[in-house]
Parts: C-alpha cells; sequence; structure tokens
C-alpha cells in the first residue's frame, strides 16, 4: 500500500470539515496505510485547531495566497507517495482509501479523480471534460512534480486546471462522477 499525503484547504467546507475527518480515520484505522493530514488554514480558528488535534492532522497556516500556492506549498512539505486533494465538504464513503490504492497500483492509472456536478449539472461548464466540482483528486507525487503542481494563481479552478494538464501530460486517468459512480477514463 502506497503513503498518503491527504491535503484540505479547511476555507472550503468548513462546516462538513468534522465529518469529512472522521470518514479519513475510519478508512486508515482499516488500513496499513502510512499517511498524513494537512489542513490549510488562512486564519487561526479554535475550532479547526481542535479538530486537528483529534485526527492528528498538522496545519498550516497560510494567509492571503491563492489556493494554487496553497495546495502547492502543502504537497511541497510531503514525503508521501500518493498525494491526495480533497473537498472538505466531501463525506469519504467507505473503503475509498483501497479503491484508491488499487488504482494507482494497477499500472495503467496514473490519477484517480471524482467529479460532482451538484448546482452545475445545469450549467454547459459541466459538459465540458473536466468541468464541475473536484471532490478528491488524487496521483502520484511523482505526476505532480512532471506537471509543476497547481498553478499558483489559480483559485476556484486550481484543482480543475492541474486535472487538464495532467491529461495533456498523457498522465492516465480514472475519473468518477460522484453523482452516479459511473467511470470515465481519460
Amino acid at each position: 500500500m502506497h503513503s498518503y499525503s491527504v491535503i484540505l484547504d479547511a476555507r472550503r467546507g468548513y462546516a462538513r470539515l468534522g465529518r469529512c475527518l472522521a470518514g479519513l480515520a475510519r478508512d486508515f484505522d482499516q488500513t496499513p496505510a502510512r499517511h498524513e493530514i494537512w489542513l490549510l488554514l488562512d486564519k487561526p480558528r479554535s475550532r479547526v485547531e481542535r479538530l486537528a488535534d483529534t485526527h492528528g492532522a498538522r496545519l498550516l497556516l497560510l494567509p492571503d495566497l491563492p489556493r494554487g500556492q496553497r495546495l502547492n506549498i502543502a504537497a511541497n512539505r510531503s514525503q508521501a507517495d500518493v498525494l491526495l486533494f480533497l473537498d472538505p465538504a466531501t463525506d469519504p464513503p467507505p473503503g475509498w482509501l483501497v479503491l484508491v490504492d488499487q488504482a494507482l497500483g494497477a499500472s495503467q492509472w496514473d490519477v484517480v479523480a471524482l467529479v460532482s456536478d451538484g448546482w452545475r449539472a445545469m450549467h454547459w461548464l459541466s459538459r465540458l471534460p473536466g468541468g464541475g466540482r473536484i471532490r478528491l483528486l488524487a496521483m502520484r507525487h511523482s505526476w505532480f512534480e512532471r506537471v509543476g503542481g497547481f498553478d499558483p494563481e489559480r483559485e476556484g479552478t486550481a484543482e480543475r486546471d492541474l486535472l487538464a494538464r495532467l491529461r495533456a501530460c498523457h498522465a492516465s486517468v480514472l475519473q468518477r462522477r460522484a453523482d452516479d459512480g459511473q467511470p470515465a477514463a481519460g
């Protein structure tokens, strides 16, 4: 099993962060995977600090930086084989870690993405490849480095941009829709 660095930007999905961390703890408790969890904050928040203590997460205080730059800073501190960027508003389903590990362990997949259309289902952007909100983006650290990480100037589209660049560099992407569970290889 790979080692994992889970990176959550706590500025997004703040209200559901506790449920997300509980889901991570559940799966990491059931697997032998070595892991670390990074919580990115723009300002100190006692609730997030308590959640970090409870779940053994590391805090990174990164005020006034674009999302892409914040995520790069956390990823560059990681020593794990796999970087896993998770939307804190996501409740990881039981067994998701084993599925990600199996997909990345197979030689045919370099990246695993879980995408949700949500309110954009009717919007024309959701019909484009990579459209929708990326709930989970997992990749080998080597692929992250190969494409140069996130665009440090991006805010809301940082994950979508990185996924597009990974595809452009011929990374094998296993993409699933969070809404229907149907896989889409890319």
